[in-house]
C-alpha cells in the first residue's frame, strides 16, 4: 500500500476559501484510484490541514497524480499559494482491510 501524506499551510486563506479547498480535497475520495482517504485539521496547530490517502500501489497513485479530476484541485491550490509537504511511502498494509 502506497500512503500520500500532505500537509498544506491554510493560515493565509480566509474560512469560507479553505472550507472550499478542504471539501476539494474531501471529494477526491471518488476516485477509483483511492482506496481510502481523510481530510482533517491538525489537532496542535489547526493552521494546517492534512490530507492522508491510500492507494493499492504505486501504480493508483501515479494515475491518480495526472487524474482530470485531480489535477484542478492541485492548480486551485498553487493559485492560492498554499504551501504543502507531500511525503509517500509504501507499507505492507491490506489496502483490501481499509473500511
Amino acid at each position: 500500500m502506497i500512503w500520500h501524506i500532505v500537509r498544506f499551510d491554510m493560515r493565509h486563506l480566509d474560512a469560507a476559501v479553505r472550507q472550499e479547498v478542504e471539501a476539494s480535497l474531501a471529494e477526491l475520495d471518488r476516485l477509483d484510484e483511492v482506496a481510502w482517504s481523510r481530510v482533517a485539521r491538525d489537532v496542535e496547530d489547526p493552521a494546517y490541514t492534512g490530507l492522508l490517502t491510500g492507494f493499492a500501489d504505486a501504480d493508483a497513485l501515479a494515475a491518480y497524480r495526472v487524474h482530470p479530476d485531480h489535477l484542478p484541485v492541485v492548480e486551485r491550490l498553487r493559485e492560492l499559494e498554499v504551501p504543502a509537504v507531500r511525503l509517500d511511502v509504501a507499507t505492507d498494509d491490506d489496502p483490501a482491510a481499509l473500511p
